[in-house]
């Protein structure tokens, strides 16, 4: 379904019994993801809780609609919670969408009973560390036989700092990168391949929007001192293996908020919602359950 707010169509599913306590699930990557991940991870979750997913403006099937920014995404997650007459919610946000539920608990917390963040960083410093690790796994990557696209190091230089040409480019060089988010290069087997090339075909990219967030608003971005103000229930988790947002920006967000608890999957890349699915849902009920947000049926 399509509704319109602050002057942008949004693309969003509301999936279990409205009568339900709702989550919110924040997508990452501008321009490259979509609504489909938070739903196949948090789907399950729809016997006890509503889940609500959603593509963000200029993402997905969403509109084209600027401006591009973590305040504009916050304030229409806002919104569509108002539009949508949800009652107060907790957000889940893995990767960037982490940055949007970092800025939306600085400006709406009154509107929160918890929130959930998944592999992210309270600032653009740990792009370092990325850097490092993608270094590392480079020659291999090179080496090995995974079923992507053969991407040079300028075609991923250019990805990581929002200075892609075309969608055609983006789609290519993202479907390339796609092994580095999985817990090891070892471990994109061809099940993983097949995955990321069903997931690459579904998606719709836009430059553009990913341009404009990588060269202008995520460059800037530096939550530590507003962590400190969130005083509510947070659960901070990543993944073991991660190479973009590495564990240490876990652990600096969980030791910055109030209250807060650390979970780190071992066994897990980027996206521990998925490589330990099981695992990583029993301890979003365990969270959920502590702090009230109890479900139904």
């Amino acid at each position: 379904m399509y509704t319109k707010v602050n002057d942008a169509e949004l693309y969003y599913e509301l999936l279990g019994d409205p009568a339900d306590p709702t989550i919110v699930s924040l997508h990452g990557g501008p321009g490259i993801s979509d609504h489909s991940k938070g739903k196949q991870a948090f789907e399950p979750l729809t016997d006890q809780y509503s889940l609500l997913v959603y593509d963000h403006r200029g993402c997905g099937d969403s509109s084209l609609t600027p401006p591009y920014s973590n305040e504009q995404y916050a304030k229409d997650a806002e919104a569509l919670r108002e539009t949508l007459e949800l009652g107060d919610i907790v957000l889940i946000g893995g990767s960037y969408g982490g940055f949007i539920t970092q800025q939306y608990a600085s400006q709406f917390s009154e509107h929160l009973n918890g929130f959930i963040l998944r592999d992210t960083a309270p600032t653009s410093e740990y792009e370092e560390n990325a850097w490092e690790n993608a270094r590392e796994k480079w020659p291999r990557l090179q080496q090995l036989d995974l079923g992507v696209p053969e991407i040079s190091w300028d075609e991923f230089s250019r990805v990581m700092e929002g200075n892609v040409s075309s969608d055609a480019e983006f789609e290519r060089v993202f479907h390339g990168m796609a092994p580095l988010y999985a817990p090891s290069l070892e471990a994109f087997d061809e099940r993983a391949a097949e995955a990321a090339a069903e997931a690459t075909e579904s998606r719709t990219f836009h430059h553009e929007t990913h341009n404009v967030m990588f060269t202008e608003e995520y460059p800037n971005m530096d939550y530590r001192d507003a962590l400190n103000q969130i005083d509510k229930p947070a659960l901070v988790t990543v993944g073991r293996h991660d190479w973009i947002t590495p564990p240490a920006a876990s652990k600096e967000i969980a030791d910055r908020l109030p209250n807060a608890q650390l979970v780190i999957f071992e066994e897990s890349g980027h996206s521990p919602n998925l490589d330990q699915q099981s695992q990583y849902l029993d301890r979003v009920r365990e969270f959920l359950t502590g702090i009230g947000h109890g479900g139904g049926s």
